[in-house]
Formats: C-alpha cells, structure tokens, sequence
C-alpha cells in the first residue's frame, strides 16, 4: 500500500479541492431552463476553495489544514482535503511522496523580485544600446563651458571688486536724491 501525498498548510490558499473529508466535491452548479423545450439544463463548474490556517473552522485536524494528492489504492487519507493541483511554497510537505513532488515543482518556483536584474532593470543588450546612445550624445553635444583659470578666477575677483563700488556709489545717489528733492524755489 502506498501512503498519499499530505501537506501541511502553511497559509492561506484558495485549492482546487476535489473532495472534502466527507466525500463531498467543491462544485458551482449552474441550472438553465430551455423556453422552448421547458427543459432544466444543469452544468457542474469546479471551483476553488479558500482555506486559512489561522482559522479555526478551515481546520480538518487539530490546529492545522492537512491536503493531500488521492493516489490509487490508499486509504489513509482519513480527514484530508484532496487537491488536484500542483504544490505551493507555502505547503510543508509531510512524508516521502509529498517531498519529491515539492522538489519537482520549486524549480519552478520563483520570486518575481529576485529574477529583475541587478543593474536597474535594464537587460545587457539594453545596457550596450545606453552606452552607445551617450557615446553618440557626447559626440554631437556642443563644447562645455570652460573650467576657470587662474586667470580668469583673478578676473572674477576684479569685476566682484568694480560691482561692490558700484552698489556703493548707487547707495550714496539714492540717499542723496530725496534731499535735493525737498528744496523747491
């Protein structure tokens, strides 16, 4: 006898479970009745199930959610919720069968965060096409503006020097002016 593969819910998920410990299915029935014949069509849909571990009435075992996969002639399933889709990271595997179906399926499980890349989100074809374009730029861009000299830095001191005389002179006008104001003949 084979053992069936169990897992442990380690969070909330919403299953494609098959059967619930009872042998009950998870099922959305839709009913259509034809005008013409009178007749009651009805269509079966699966539909998921949302189980939360940190709820107490989702619990099929004491404090925890068990599922596991139904695999031909196992019955221990006893209280299970039978799935029929792959594993999640969030699932504990609890025996053999569970752990190698989990090894199968984490290859494929990645982080979506950890798969950008690390230089910007740019790819390395995109990473050429950028240096190639500022290279293109610096090319054609106009000559920078020149570094100052010595020269042209004892320069910017003489015309600081000639504009503070000048905001001097314009102070002593701009008093002046309202006493030449005042007097009228």
């Amino acid at each position: 006898m084979v053992d069936a593969p169990r897992w442990r819910l380690t969070n909330e998920h919403h299953l494609n479970v098959a059967e619930l410990p009872d042998g009950t299915r998870v099922e959305w029935e839709h009913k259509e009745t034809a005008r013409e014949t009178g007749r009651t069509v009805r269509k079966l849909y699966p539909v998921p199930m949302y189980l939360n571990p940190k709820d107490p009435a989702d619990h099929n075992y004491p404090g925890e959610i068990i599922v596991a996969h139904r695999v031909e002639g196992c019955h221990n399933l006893r209280q299970d919720y039978i799935f029929n889709s792959p594993p999640t990271p969030e699932m504990a595997p609890l025996n053999a069968e569970a752990e190698a179906i989990t090894e199968v399926w984490r290859q494929k499980w990645n982080n979506p965060i950890e798969s950008l890349p690390a230089n910007g989100g740019m790819t390395p074809s995109e990473t050429v096409f950028m240096t190639k374009m500022m290279e293109a730029f610096e090319r054609i861009a106009p000559p920078r503006a020149e570094v100052p000299t010595a020269e042209s830095a004892s320069e910017v001191v003489e015309l600081r020097e000639r504009l503070a005389r000048l905001e001097a002179l314009i102070m002593v006008q701009s008093q002046a002016k309202p006493a030449a104001e005042g007097r009228r003949v």
